[in-house]
């Protein structure tokens, strides 16, 4: 039997629920639910994939057209249909085409009952689908029965009268109600339902559009394309609208995500200044690949807060659209990751931990499943330090290993971006793009310029705007002589404020200075947002448990707080919260918010034209000033740069000068880059001889610039591999051939610096039959990084002092690393380290 529909269910239900023996049904049209329902009426259903023997007989075919029926309660036939079927509310209209076959047998005898008129078996016999449903009843299992339609005679409820007018209990003839529903149906089979004429044209119609659409997204996109928000599904359109308030793209956002080398999987390089929007692009591309290529993507980022800042930003689409988000910063992450078998993964990592991920998915020959690297702030492969080198090198392997990982950079406008290109072999993309417009100010002293690019000469570039009139007491002046209060109060607390300072503890220091002022002259500040701002401090307190920073303490009550690496996770996340909703109108930070967290101002202040000790770049100073002017809020955004007059012409120069410049910083401290690159490569077989190891620096940032920076390559490669044998790192086979000894694989797989590898190896060695757990010394010894131990200058009078007030088992940790005490008394006595040395000698 044919069975799709609840009406052709409760039919059957009705006509056999009171048979004896086995029914077998077709049912795999059925869904769950019409399942449900036939166990709810007593229909068994059991797959049958033989098809039962066939009796001989003689076959009766009946029309069983399924409408709402319409009763007559004085026919005693009606009667009957009635108590079998109910008022037919539960029909729908449709029709089944029921075979009734007879077989050899004794006929039983009709015995009164209140069930349904029908006892028949049922068995399934065709599986040919013409539009109509069939039923055929035949003999199972060879058995000779006779299979009949039987009438019960059944006591009908409304009384009848005779041809005397008297009322008599009718009976039902067999033959008579056979012949009644064998009329009713034969009646209803010839008529179409018209609402089952509606509901196929509205089926015909959503399967056509349906078809229309998915020729139009395959036409227009990829083979990879699975919906028509630029190859995704429309439910990410709809979550950047609902998280992000972004109902429509940038017209240069478009216009790039369009590109030829995007959809060829080719590398690319775009650059926009500040606040641009690069950020989604690159999050629409990294979906693509999870979503449509179903490959893993490494999303990379330059600082801890910023890994942190995008990981809970892009939660709500992993969640949504499922795929995995794995953070890779500080102590989080795990090398190899884990492998998965159905979601894809996004790992989002600082630069240190993302060479450590590439270094492990290349050793464990998993790097084909990483399909897409996105590298924002790129320009920081010409950093000058460790993470510029540590850069190149993760992506001096990708392009080396030619494995179809597509790399897409973000960067600032710099001056060489060719040789980047040439580096990557990537396409270009360039727009000056920004969504308001910005006014750039210097102030110097009591003057205050405006910055104009338009002019040809430098020393046109800085235009006199106005003179600074703010009315300034002279113990205001004293304490704030470069008018920052005045600058910020003319923003807050209506609008937003960032001032970038110099250092972690210029910012606290700044904030504290800030909220003393208001509250002598502005106590009115304490009364905005006071509730919110009192919940804000309870939070910190509780996610303190207790302890919470006395500067917050006080700053906070006039809608200030300070914004660095010093803060924990949970304060940086409370603290950038009640900013983006306004309990805090002004924060105080290092460049480190310029480099990625999304809190922009109406007004950003650079409360010094350093970084540290150095002149800031012209890159860094156009990432803070990007900041001001908020997207939607703002019609323009305006920056000052606060200038002593010593720095004037430094910063004109710094303003006016040509862009930035990116070059390799593999040879950072005397090329330990190039050693940390070449020893990783050795141990991960990307190099095993030494001709591979000249091939793969050729390929380098550095060989590109290597006339500019006046370096020689191919001298280079050579002197690194020599010293990394002398140093025990990497042994060479008479066939030129090149591995890595045990100490080797452990400083590039740790990652360790080189330099103290082997001072580290034999620390360890030495604490193996000696390590003092008595008190935590000598761990903490063990923990500590060399270079941070070199950068300490100590007192050696404090130092002795503090070595002779040790216990005896300190002083024997003491011993144990190496720490004389009669050395700690000549430095103590003033002796220079050469006349130590003599000293320590003659006593030896």
């Amino acid at each position: 039997m044919y069975v799709s529909t609840h009406a052709d269910l409760i039919l059957v239900s009705y006509l056999f629920q009171t048979h004896s023996g086995d029914a077998y049904f077709n049912f795999s049209t059925l869904d769950e639910s019409d399942l449900a329902l036939a166990a709810l009426e007593d229909v068994d259903f059991v797959p049958q994939e033989t098809k039962p023997p066939v009796a001989n007989g003689e076959s009766v075919k009946y029309f069983l057209g399924v409408t709402k029926p319409t009763f007559d309660d004085e026919d005693p036939s009606d009667h009957c249909l009635k108590e079998a079927y109910g008022d037919g509310s539960n029909f729908n209209n449709s029709f089944s085409e029921i075979f009734f076959r007879s077989v050899n047998g004794d006929k039983q005898n009709p015995q009164p009952s209140n069930t349904p008129p029908f006892n028949p078996l049922l068995v399934e016999d065709s599986f040919n689908y013409t539009g109509v449903k069939d039923i055929q009843f035949q003999s199972i299992e060879g058995e000779s029965k006779e299979i009949s339609i039987q009438a019960e005679t059944l006591i009908a409820s409304t009384p009848r009268k005779n041809e005397n007018g008297n009322q008599t209990e009718p009976s039902v003839n067999c033959n008579y109600l056979k012949g009644r529903l064998k009329r009713r149906l034969q009646t209803n089979v010839g008529v179409t339902p018209v609402h089952r004429k509606m509901e196929d044209n509205i089926r015909r119609e959503a399967i056509a559009l349906a078809q229309l659409e998915a020729s139009q997204i395959r036409r227009e996109g990829s083979s990879f394309d699975i919906g028509p928000f630029y190859g995704l599904p429309l439910k990410v359109q709809h979550l950047l609208e609902a998280t992000r308030g972004i109902s429509k793209l940038y017209e240069w956002q478009e216009e790039c995500l369009q590109l030829e080398a995007l959809k060829a999987k080719k590398n690319l390089i775009y650059s926009l200044p500040t606040s641009g929007g690069k950020t989604l692009v690159a999050e629409i591309l990294i979906m693509q690949q999870l979503l449509c290529h179903k490959r893993d993507a490494l999303f990379v980022l330059p600082f801890v807060s910023i890994v942190q800042e995008k990981v809970r930003a892009i939660t709500e689409f992993a969640t949504q659209l499922g795929f995995i988000v794995e953070e890779y910063a500080g102590s989080k992450g795990r090398f190899p990751p884990t492998r998965r078998r159905e979601k894809k993964s996004l790992y989002i990592a600082t630069i240190e931990k993302a060479h450590s991920l590439v270094n492990s998915l290349i050793e464990t020959d998993r790097i084909s499943a990483l399909g897409l690297i996105v590298v924002d702030e790129l320009h920081m492969v010409g950093e000058g330090g460790s993470r510029g080198s540590n850069l190149e090198a993760l992506l001096l392997k990708i392009v080396t290993l030619r494995i179809g990982t597509q790399i897409v950079g973000m960067s600032a406008t710099l001056n060489n971006i060719a040789e980047l290109q040439q580096f990557l072999h990537a396409d270009v993309y360039t727009n000056s793009f920004r969504p308001v417009a910005l006014k750039e100010f210097v102030k110097v002293e009591d003057n205050i310029f405006k910055v104009s690019y338009q002019e040809l000469l430098a020393e046109d570039q800085l235009q006199h705007e106005k003179f600074v009139t703010y009315p300034y007491s002279s113990e205001f002046l004293k304490q704030d002589p470069d008018h920052l209060l005045a600058l910020v109060m003319e923003v807050i607390p209506e609008k937003s404020c960032l001032v970038f300072c110099s250092s972690k503890k210029n910012c606290e220091n700044v904030a504290l200075m800030l909220s003393k002022l208001m509250g002598k002259q502005f106590r009115h500040m304490t009364n905005v947002n006071r509730t919110r701002k009192r919940g804000l401090l309870q939070e910190l307190d509780q996610d303190g448990e207790g302890n919470i920073c006395p500067v917050l303490q006080h700053t906070v009550l006039f809608g200030i707080a300070y914004h660095h690496s010093g803060l924990t996770m949970d304060e940086r996340r409370v603290i950038e919260e009640a900013y983006s909703d306004g309990t805090l109108c002004l924060l105080t930070c290092t460049s480190t918010l310029a480099a990625g967290v999304n809190l922009p101002a109406k007004r950003v202040i650079l409360r010094s034209p350093y970084v540290g000790m150095s002149l800031i770049k012209h890159s860094q100073y156009k990432q803070m000033v990007g900041r001001a002017g908020r997207a939607g809020i703002d019609s323009s955004g305006e920056s000052y740069l606060i200038v002593k007059a010593q720095d004037r012409i430094k910063v004109k120069e710094m303003l006016s000068g040509p862009k930035d410049l990116c070059h390799s910083s593999l040879m950072f401290d005397s090329g330990k880059g190039v050693k940390s690159l070449l020893l990783s490569a050795i141990g991960l077989k990307i190099v095993p001889s030494i001709q591979a190891a000249f091939s793969l620096m050729s390929q380098s940032l550095l060989s590109i610039q290597a006339t500019k920076l006046g370096v020689d390559v191919k001298a280079i490669t050579n002197q690194t591999i020599q010293y990394l044998i002398e140093q025990g790192l990497v042994t060479h086979s008479n066939s030129y051939e090149l591995s890595v000894t045990a100490i080797g694989q452990a400083t590039f797989k740790g990652p360790v610096d080189h330099t103290y590898s082997g001072q580290l190896y034999r620390d360890l060695k030495a604490s193996e039959s000696s390590l003092n757990l008595s008190t935590y010394l000598h761990l903490l010894y063990l923990v500590t990084p060399y270079d941070t131990a070199l950068e300490i200058k100590p007192s050696w009078d404090i130092y002795f002092k503090k070595f002779c007030s040790l216990s005896e088992t300190e002083a024997k940790v003491a011993t144990a690393i190496g720490v004389p005490e009669h050395y700690l008394g000549l430095k103590a006595g003033g002796l220079s380290s050469r006349k130590v040395c003599i000293a320590v000698l003659a006593l030896e």
